[in-house]
């Protein structure tokens, strides 16, 4: 039997999952940071080498 194996495991207590749920979902907006992060960097790059070399529309 895998010691990850949680088909017989009891449900998590009361405390367990206000500890849990108390530590915040750091990884979530860590992850959410970084997706902003590139997309702004995938824009810059557009508009510094796509855009703005092609000059002012008349």
């Amino acid at each position: 039997m895998d010691a990850n194996d949680t088909r017989n495991a009891p449900p998590p207590t009361d405390d367990e999952v206000e500890r849990v749920v108390a530590a915040g979902p750091h990884g979530a907006i860590a992850l959410a940071g970084i997706a902003t992060v590139i997309v702004m960097a995938i824009w810059f790059g557009f508009y510094f080498f796509a855009f703005l070399p092609r000059g002012v529309v008349h």
